[in-house]
């Protein structure tokens, strides 16, 4: 079932299943989602479900609905679309399988929550969705740099072990979140420095190196072994 996580400045408020057929979303609290703010209409949007496809319609609100920065009126959803409503960010996610990205569900990015995590029950659901949001960590002060920017070669992470060993995932959003829900979630996050590895949830920290992690953003070097859920997964630099 497709499903919205709704965030605000980085951080996860929430995640909506689309179980009805119209759902809108609007500052007034009659709206399926309410989203109280000054910058969002009385009734600003709508999702239409249509089967497998979710179509958003802006309902002539005052300050408009984009999707990844651009202003729509209509239109139809993607995989990991961003819908920006005032200041909030609503991604679409369809929970669809991947060809290329879906790891038969091993992994997820269910809720990419950095502070605050709303308490759901562990559920698989595929590992490279976007979801969701991150706020910027700095990294240890012991920790090295990135040998390379992300933004002169792409990041990859390779599967080591488990039902998916061999498979590749490119790095290419901005964030990359990995684990299950309510037992332990990481994210990957790009930035202009590099690609770091930040804990979001879980009493256990992920491993580089068989050596855990802090809180802080872990700059990831070429050819670290990151361990995750007992999955173990190589990182690299594809030119």
């Amino acid at each position: 079932m497709a499903k919205i996580v709704l965030s605000l400045d980085g951080n996860v408020i929430k995640e909506i299943k689309l179980n009805s057929e119209r759902f809108t979303i609007g500052r007034r609290p009659n709206n399926d989602l309410q989203i109280d703010n000054l910058a969002v209409s009385g009734e600003h949007a709508v999702l239409n479900v249509r089967g497998s496809e979710v179509f958003i319609e802006d309902l002539n609100s005052t300050n408009g609905t984009k999707i990844n920065n651009q202003d729509v009126q209509k239109q139809l959803l993607k995989e990991g679309d961003e819908i920006q409503i005032g200041k909030h960010v609503l991604r679409y996610l369809s929970e669809k399988p991947q060809d290329n990205t879906d790891f038969e569900k091993t992994m997820m990015m269910g809720r990419p929550p950095l502070m605050a995590a709303p308490k759901a029950p562990p559920a698989e659901v595929p590992l490279p969705q976007a979801a969701a949001a991150l706020q910027t960590a700095t990294a240890p002060q012991t920790a090295t740099a990135p040998q390379a920017p992300a933004g002169e070669r792409l990041g990859v992470i390779k599967v080591m072990s488990g039902a998916n060993t061999g498979k590749e995932l490119e790095l290419s959003k901005k964030l990359t979140t990995l684990g299950k829900t309510g037992v332990q979630v990481a994210v990957i996050s790009k930035r202009p420095q590099g690609y770091f590895l930040t804990h979001v949830e879980g009493a256990q920290h992920p491993s580089v190196n068989q050596k855990e992690i802090g809180v802080q953003a872990y700059p990831l070097q070429e050819e670290d072994m990151i361990e995750l859920l007992g999955i173990k997964m190589a990182f690299f630099y594809r030119s």
